[in-house]
């Protein structure tokens, strides 16, 4: 069949990959560029397998190696996860798409022998692509954020990835016993049956043991709402400390005033008083936000950025009751704080200031996190460049209430917006 035949199912392939890895990939790009890099790799990737399949040969051969390249490159520029994961994402996506080209291909010959070979190859190519996009669907709303809630290192995503690469490079011998017509195809197609069952109970375990990455992450995060608790206990016990001090004190207080008032020293009783004043305000506990959870992650960060000689200002109005997961609220607020701290640390800027707005509106969730940055802090997209861990977390969590996080940096300042629909 010439390529010119093909071209048609060339471009549904084309799309059916941008589609896919755009459900699967954590997006760097906005709508627009993301559109562009599509249209490139899609004119590429038609003409490259055009060019292969009318040339024929081995030129065929090296026309797919290159389209496998073109895509893994595609799915890395358009996404922001870390390269391990991408590794994963990509090669289990290869494998799904490896496993139903050839079943399908194996099944057009063994069951409609009758029909062209053009018809074969458009009946192979609709059923693929009406298989992976309800199935590419089905991650983004069930499994897209578990895996973009863990974190990207590399030890945890190497060895799904090599798992991932042995079967896909199976079934690219199943590919190519296929094409050669190397052994018969019933018992070409029991092989390939053989591989791809024993592939759905490998990757059982590995998506297993993400689960149990998943219940890792969460623990963590408990783990660390306990340490927000504890700062914040120890907050109001030195508190509880220094209002047993005055009240021990009251009486000297009160017979220093009586003196002054006895010599008719007014300036020196009102001097007094206002140290008083100031006494009791700084031992007076602040309280940032009726909603407990909010208040200890701010009572935690306000210690730590007083530590550090970092002005810490905070306007907070939201209920007392919020309608998000504590686990999630600690994900999101305390890693905006988190990273907001760090980079006043890493600002070298004399009078570093954190800032933080939180309100809810109508069933909007708004948290703005301003802080002091550094200089060579730059944004990819709407994301710092190098997403760390934390940011990951964020975003996997503003993904998850149908929310968004957007940054953007201003004479030294980086803001971090976070919304989430409740």
């Amino acid at each position: 069949m010439s390529g010119l035949y093909r071209l048609p199912g060339l471009f549904l392939t084309a799309l059916c990959h941008v589609i896919v890895i755009y459900h699967m990939a954590e997006h760097r790009y906005s709508k627009k560029k993301f559109v562009l890099y599509s249209c490139i790799f899609s004119v590429v990737f038609v003409s490259l397998m055009g060019y292969g399949y009318t040339e024929g040969a081995w030129i065929t051969f090296f026309a797919y190696m290159g389209i496998v390249a073109e895509v893994f490159l595609y799915s890395c520029i358009v996404s922001q996860d870390g390269f391990p994961k991408k590794c994963f994402l990509f090669i289990t996506y290869l494998c799904l798409f490896s496993v139903l080209d050839n079943s399908l291909k194996l099944i057009v010959k063994l069951f409609l022998p009758q029909i062209s070979e053009v018809a074969g190859y458009y009946v192979a190519i609709v059923l693929r692509s009406m298989i992976l996009l309800p199935v590419s669907a089905l991650y983004k709303k069930y499994a897209a954020v578990i895996v973009r809630s863990l974190m990207d290192s590399g030890k945890r995503w190497w060895n799904p990835a090599l798992i991932a690469l042995l079967f896909y490079l199976l079934q690219a011998v199943v590919s190519v016993l296929n094409a050669r017509n190397a052994i018969p195809d019933a018992y070409l197609f029991l092989a390939f049956a053989a591989v791809s069952f024993l592939m759905c109970v490998v990757y059982g375990v590995v998506f297993s043991n993400i689960s149990y990455m998943k219940k890792d992450a969460e623990a963590a995060l408990v783990r660390q709402n306990a340490e927000y608790l504890s700062n914040q206990l120890s907050v109001l016990q030195k508190a509880e400390e220094a209002n047993r001090r005055l009240r021990h004190d009251m009486r000297r207080h009160i017979n220093t005033i009586a003196e002054y008032a006895k010599t008719g020293d007014t300036s020196a009783i009102l001097a007094y008083i206002g140290e008083y004043n100031t006494e009791i305000s700084e031992a007076t506990v602040k309280r940032y936000s009726e909603n407990q959870t909010i208040n200890s992650i701010l009572s935690a960060y306000a210690g730590k950025a007083e530590e550090g000689g970092i002005s810490f200002l905070v306007q907070c109005n939201v209920p007392k009751e919020l309608k998000i997961r504590e686990i999630d609220l600690i994900a999101l607020l305390g890693n905006l704080l988190e990273n907001a701290l760090h980079g006043c640390q890493e600002s070298g800027k004399e009078k570093p200031c954190m800032e933080i707005h939180i309100r809810l509106k109508k069933n909007l969730l708004l948290i703005v996190c301003n802080n002091t940055c550094s200089d060579k802090l730059k944004l990819s997209g709407s994301h710092p460049a190098g997403k760390s861990i934390g940011i990951s977390g964020i975003l996997s969590v503003c993904q998850k209430y149908d929310g968004d996080l957007d940054y953007k940096i201003e004479k030294d300042v980086c803001s971090a917006c976070a919304v989430l629909n409740l």
